[in-house]
């Protein structure tokens, strides 16, 4: 409202509460699918949406101040898991298996970042966090440290799965990772260690999906002029089961619409928008305010 007026602020505050209650279902159906296809088909799938959203909602519900002492609790948790997986598969690996590096053209190798870029682009939620955190002078650099520090781990992931598995067997996966996973066999003792990755998996995926909600139900008090997120939680988790199980018939469905259509609906959101409030902010000469 402050760059562009009540009214058409308030309309692209509405469509970003629908990006974080949209990326929160996502979460929850990711990795309750995965859990289903990979370990409990014949679970229903409902069963995990709604467990899943029940922990967001509580943590959601316990305030940001939990989600930030969860998160320091996970997130070394998954680091050093993820590091234990990448030594114990190293046997496995093959450096061979990832040349000839850069053969398939500059111009591919651009357009294959445009979906990764959607994924990195949702930290546009912390965005919400940063009016509440008790320390601002160094909110930038912190923020730029957490996403490398973040990218560090999706490549150990990425680039061991790759010199397992080799790009165009890696393509076929569904779970990469838990695919590689599957190999690791140390003298016929260490062996069996999915778990680990689902650990990863449920753990992350909880505390992103309680920092969309988090911010849905902010995002909506606000432009309802509520005082209180909190009675707005379960309304929203409602919200996020349903369109975690009817958006997307299967697995296939979600995986297409994550690769095809997420990456320019998100970028939409987390670049297209906020490039274009600065550009508004720019031209009144308020650049430097």
């Amino acid at each position: 409202p402050l760059i562009i007026g009540r009214w058409p602020g308030k309309i692209i505050g509405f469509f970003y509460v629908w990006l974080f209650i949209h990326f929160c279902a996502l979460v929850d159906r990711e990795y309750c699918s995965t859990i289903v296809a990979a370990f409990m088909p014949e679970t229903p799938l409902v069963v995990f949406l709604i467990h899943g959203t029940i922990m967001f909602a509580y943590i959601t519900y316990c305030g940001l101040e939990v989600l930030a002492r969860i998160n320091q609790l996970f997130l070394p948790l998954n680091a050093g898991l993820l590091t234990i997986l990448f030594a114990l598969a190293t046997p496995e690996m093959k450096i061979a298996n990832i040349l000839p590096v850069f053969d398939t053209g500059f111009l591919t190798l651009i357009k294959s970042t445009i979906t990764p870029l959607s994924w990195f682009g949702e930290i546009v939620a912390l965005a919400v966090i940063i009016p509440y955190l008790a320390e601002q002078k160094n909110v930038y650099r912190l923020t730029i440290k957490a996403l490398f520090f973040v990218l560090v781990l999706i490549e150990i992931a990425t680039v061991g799965v790759l010199l397992v598995f080799g790009p165009t067997l890696t393509s076929s996966y569904f779970f990469p990772v838990l695919s590689g996973t599957k190999m690791i066999n140390i003298a016929n003792f260490i062996e069996r260690l999915e778990i680990i990755p689902v650990i990863v998996w449920i753990t992350s995926g909880t505390v992103k999906g309680a920092l969309f909600l988090w911010a849905a139900a902010l995002g909506s008090s606000q432009l309802l002029g509520l005082k209180d997120y909190r009675p707005l939680i379960l309304p929203l988790a409602v919200i996020v089961t349903s369109l975690s199980y009817l958006l997307h018939p299967s697995i296939i469905d979600l995986l297409n619409f994550l690769t095809q259509t997420f990456p320019f609906y998100a970028l939409t959101f987390e670049f297209g928008i906020p490039f274009l409030l600065l550009i508004i902010v720019l031209i009144k000469g308020s650049g430097k305010k």
